[in-house]
């Protein structure tokens, strides 16, 4: 858990980061940007916001070495004298237009913060970040002259919309740093996360919740509906949230047991599943309520009939289906039906 609320920027470096292809140079500031207090406030709530909702934490990798990954070393130097933070902004900038060589890939400013006073898991801890803004917002500016009142626009970054990001936090330093990434302009998915910081995810409670109901999801497309119906497949995808939401701990045992029961051939196709997702030797571990919730809003609960008929199931109460709705065939029409009981009609 990563507590906000004390983050404060100690130093900030801004440059401008050019694209290779379209030989748009760099343009790097002599200095470090100093800092007021409404300056710093506001650029705290342009970095911070997104990073707040990442939810998968990564590492710093390498094929070869981890010291041979660029970004981590800078990190690292950084995080050992916060003095030589132009220097190593600049280095960023720098691998990073090695990187811009796609002609798709936009120039703009880039932000190296030295933060301080972040707590995860009840540690103080201190980091940096690398921020980058593309897109440019219109903006009015409503002046008066004389009597009137006059309109101008004028060009800028929009607090609400940071384009790409990144934070490091000084800790697991020997396993690649732990390390938040936010993209929200993909153009190119691997220029950010893989080509320039050459991140993975890291294998924890989160990531492993996430997986696990990403594999429940296949699983239920491929193997439960085949051998059953659309009712079938969302009992067991509510069946699967619902062990999720009501246990601390997850074990692979245990799930089956509850969710798949009796049906033999089941728990055979899911533990050859468990294998496919790299997930063979994970049989217990936290669940993480953030992923949980993530999840729940990619599962689809409906029933879409082709009589342009949806039945919507509530999965916040897995046994509705199970004791509510009935499926028959009729066959004086020679179709199928579904019978759903109530008590009454609710505006």
């Amino acid at each position: 858990m990563i507590n906000y609320s004390s983050l404060q920027i100690d130093k900030l470096a801004i440059h401008r980061v050019g694209n290779q292809q379209r030989q748009e140079k760099n343009f790097i500031s002599e200095s470090l940007f100093q800092l007021n207090e409404e300056m710093e406030s506001a650029l705290t709530k342009y970095f911070m916001k997104p990073i707040k909702k990442s939810e998968d934490h990564y590492r710093f990798q390498h094929s070869t070495d981890l010291s041979y990954n660029e970004v981590y070393n800078y990190a690292k130097k950084v995080f050992d004298d916060d003095l030589t933070l132009h220097e190593q902004s600049v280095n960023i900038v720098q691998h990073l237009f090695n990187q811009s060589t796609h002609p798709n890939i936009k120039s703009g400013e880039v932000y190296v913060a030295y933060f301080k006073d972040l707590v995860i898991e009840d540690e103080v801890v201190d980091a940096l970040g690398v921020f980058k803004s593309e897109r440019k917002s219109t903006f009015l500016k409503v002046a008066s002259t004389g009597n009137n009142l006059m309109i101008d626009t004028m060009e800028g970054i929009h607090i609400e919309k940071l384009d790409k990001g990144c934070l490091i936090l000084n800790t697991e330093s020997e396993d690649g740093f732990r390390v938040l990434s936010v993209d929200n302009n993909n153009y190119d998915a691997l220029y950010w996360t893989h080509h320039f910081l050459n991140i993975d995810f890291v294998a924890d409670e989160n990531f492993h919740t996430k997986l696990y109901l990403e594999m429940c999801n296949e699983f239920s497309a491929d193997v439960v509906a085949e051998n059953s119906d659309r009712r079938e497949q969302v009992q067991f995808l509510a069946d699967s949230i619902d062990y999720f939401t009501k246990n601390e701990k997850f074990n692979f045992e245990d799930f089956t047991e509850q969710v798949i029961g009796e049906k033999e051939e089941y728990k055979k196709e899911f533990k050859e599943y468990q294998a496919d997702f790299g997930l063979d030797t994970i049989n217990n571990f936290e669940i993480s309520d953030t992923a949980l919730k993530t999840a729940k809003k990619k599962v689809k609960n409906l029933i879409k009939l082709d009589t342009n008929i949806q039945i919507k199931l509530d999965f916040n109460d897995p046994d509705v289906s199970k004791h509510f709705i009935e499926k028959g065939y009729d066959e004086a029409r020679g179709m199928h039906f579904y019978k759903v009981f109530f008590n009454e009609e609710e505006a």
